[in-house]
């Protein structure tokens, strides 16, 4: 990930069976409800959320247990891959939210 913002958002499900869509140079898994949890500045690399001073991920997303919900980060990268897109995404993950 380049030294940019990067967006991370939660959804309530998966798109295309969990195989995504095209968007940028990369797939966009997460869709419904979509909720914005932060935008950090990737370092080195990387970045994380929550980070020092954020809410948690439950709190910012209004998650209670027995929910599914989706993760995924959108983030800017000039360089170009598979299309001339600005900006690509990071994997997705799912959580079931637990007690």
């Amino acid at each position: 990930m380049t030294a940019a913002p990067t967006l991370w958002f939660q959804g309530t499900r998966a798109l295309n069976g969990a195989h995504g869509v095209t968007f940028g140079d990369g797939l966009r898994c997460v869709g419904g409800t979509i909720v914005r949890l932060a935008i950090h500045v990737n370092v080195g690399g990387a970045s994380q959320y929550p980070g020092v001073g954020d809410a948690s991920i439950s709190q910012r997303g209004g998650v209670t247990a027995g929910d599914v919900r989706f993760y995924q980060a959108y983030y800017r990268n000039a360089a170009s891959f598979c299309t001339s897109a600005p900006f690509n995404l990071t994997n997705a993950v799912g959580v079931r939210w637990g007690p």
